[in-house]
């Protein structure tokens, strides 16, 4: 599956990412928006396998080698995540 990188790109990493989320109360995000504007919560949380994993609503996962791009790894044709990570990104750049 050929995926495509997020443009402009993100500005931190998965890990400063996956860290700052945790750090908040119930490692969660606050409420941000998507680039469409629609509401949502991340979370930060681990794979019973170990893996660390950004949660997002409808059972959306970035894992860390999904974290810049559009889609993730999951499913067949992976599940669209980038209009929830630029918003991840851009929030925890402001803190």
């Amino acid at each position: 599956m050929k995926r495509n990188l997020i443009r402009p790109p993100l500005r931190l990493n998965f890990h400063e990412v996956f860290e700052l989320i945790s750090r908040q109360p119930g490692s969660k995000t606050p409420e941000l928006l998507t680039t469409g504007h629609v509401p949502f919560v991340a979370e930060a949380k681990q794979s019973l396998d170990g893996r660390r994993f950004i949660a997002l609503p409808h059972s959306n996962r970035i894992y860390e080698n999904d974290w810049g791009f559009r889609s993730n790894h999951m499913g067949k044709a992976g599940q669209r995540i980038g209009q929830y990570a630029v918003p991840i990104d851009e929030w925890a750049r402001n803190l």
